[in-house]
This record gives C-alpha cells, sequence and structure tokens, in this order.
C-alpha cells in the first residue's frame, strides 16, 4: 500500500495540472475573443469572468493582472508566428548551396507564418486577426513594449539579409518598403473576410497558399523597383531620418 500512494499522488497531480491548464486556455481563448470584439479598454475582467465560466481568484493566479493578460494572449500567437519565421530564415541557408537567398524567398520567410496564423481557422485565427487591428488603434503601453521586444530582433535579421540581396536600397528605403508590404498584408488579412467572390469558394489552404504567393511578388517588385527620388522638404526629410534613429513606436504584429 506504501507503493501505491506516491502513484496516486503523482495521478492527482497530473489531473490538477490538467485542470489548471484547461482554466488558463479558456481564460485567453474567452479574453481574446472579447478584446477582439470589444476592444482592451471596454473589456472588463468581469466581462472575462463570465464569459470563460471563472472566479475572480483563477484570473489572479493565471496572469495577476489585466495587463499581463493581455501580454499572454499576445505572446501566445506571436512568438510561434516568429519561431517559424526564423525556422524558414535558417532554412533557406542550406538550399541555396552557399548562394545567397532571393528576395522571393526571404520574403516569403516573413509573410508566410502571418498568413498561416491568420487561416489557422481551428486556433482561433480569424479571431487574432480581428484582434491585430486592436493592437493598431488602441493604445496600450503593454502592447508597445511587446511589439519592440518580439519584433525588434527579428527585423533587424531580415532586413540585414534583404539589404545584402537588394544593394541599391538604402537602409531607409527598405525600411518604407517593408512598411508598404506590411500595410498590404495585414489590409489583405483583416479584411478578406468581408469580402465576397473568389476567397469565399476556395479551399482554406489553397487560399492561403494563393494569398502567399500573391502578396510575395508584389512586394518582391516593390523591392526591386527603381530607387526614384522624390523632393521633399527638410522638415519632412527630419522627421523622417529621426524615425529610423528610433524604434517605430508600432512594430508589425504579425
Amino acid at each position: 500500500m506504501k507503493k501505491a500512494q506516491p502513484l496516486l499522488n503523482q495521478r492527482r497531480l497530473g489531473k490538477a495540472a490538467g485542470v489548471a491548464a484547461g482554466t488558463r486556455k479558456r481564460i485567453l481563448d474567452s479574453a481574446e475573443r472579447l478584446f477582439a470584439e470589444r476592444g482592451f479598454e471596454a473589456t472588463s475582467i468581469r466581462d472575462i469572468i463570465g464569459a470563460a465560466g471563472v472566479n475572480i481568484g483563477a484570473i489572479n493566479y493565471h496572469f495577476g493582472t489585466k495587463q499581463q493578460l493581455i501580454a499572454a494572449i499576445f505572446c501566445r500567437r506571436v512568438e510561434p508566428v516568429n519561431r517559424r519565421r526564423l525556422a524558414l530564415l535558417a532554412g533557406l541557408k542550406p538550399k541555396t548551396g552557399g548562394q545567397p537567398p532571393t528576395v522571393e524567398a526571404l520574403l516569403e520567410a516573413l509573410i508566410r507564418p502571418a498568413v498561416e496564423c491568420g487561416f489557422d481557422r481551428a486556433d482561433g485565427g480569424e479571431t487574432f486577426l480581428r484582434l491585430t487591428g486592436r493592437f493598431y488603434s488602441e493604445t496600450n503601453v503593454e502592447i508597445d513594449r511587446l511589439l519592440h521586444a518580439n519584433f525588434q530582433p527579428i527585423m533587424s535579421r531580415f532586413t540585414a539579409a534583404l539589404l545584402r540581396v537588394s544593394p541599391q536600397l538604402s537602409r531607409q528605403e527598405l525600411w518604407w518598403r517593408l512598411k508598404f508590404t506590411f500595410g498590404a498584408l495585414h489590409h489583405v488579412l483583416l479584411t478578406l473576410n468581408c469580402q465576397d467572390g473568389w476567397g469565399r469558394k476556395l479551399n482554406r489552404r489553397r487560399e492561403g497558399e494563393e494569398l502567399t504567393r500573391r502578396i510575395v511578388r508584389f512586394a518582391a517588385a516593390g523591392l526591386r523597383s527603381p530607387v526614384v527620388s522624390i523632393p521633399i522638404s527638410s522638415s519632412v526629410a527630419a522627421r523622417s531620418s529621426a524615425s529610423l534613429r528610433a524604434v517605430p513606436p508600432r512594430r508589425p504584429v504579425l
């Protein structure tokens, strides 16, 4: 009987851990949906408790504060996307036989994980796409900090790689062209489900593949387009230069 007691304790601990993990996921799923629908400020802890079917103690135990809950939602979505980006970037080296990867290959490594996340209906990708809009439209100190921490290292790696294969571009010019690329990507991901037509008729996997190819071709053409000198006033030039020296307050979320 003495030997059976440790085994029984292990089973109880395993069951308790499973219940805790289920509770945490239920809170995250409910909070993510409410934040996407109502916004961060308009959603209260009471709202989340009601939707998740938990008490305030569960929120305090798993997250502590509303800001920490927002951070947990952000990290569980964005960190896997960025790990996938780095894995795809690292995988380009063996495929090129020592030669620099193409612009298209680098852009695909940057874009594909975001599209995969957005089209993952089984894991709440559509909800997170709506939440992405909130990240941009609502000011939140915690989100700004997380954006900087998560995207600064990623964009540094991709910027260096793209500059090596795009020697005609200055760092400033590349910054602008990537800014336009992310703008197009986010707009399509956020509005695709609002559009009737081809998007509704295709298989989700095929649709995501087509979107990835289209955005990559579009962005590659933009990066390869000739650099044209655009006359601007000295004040605008100064502001642009300052924005490049500082970390932009809003990094791409996806």
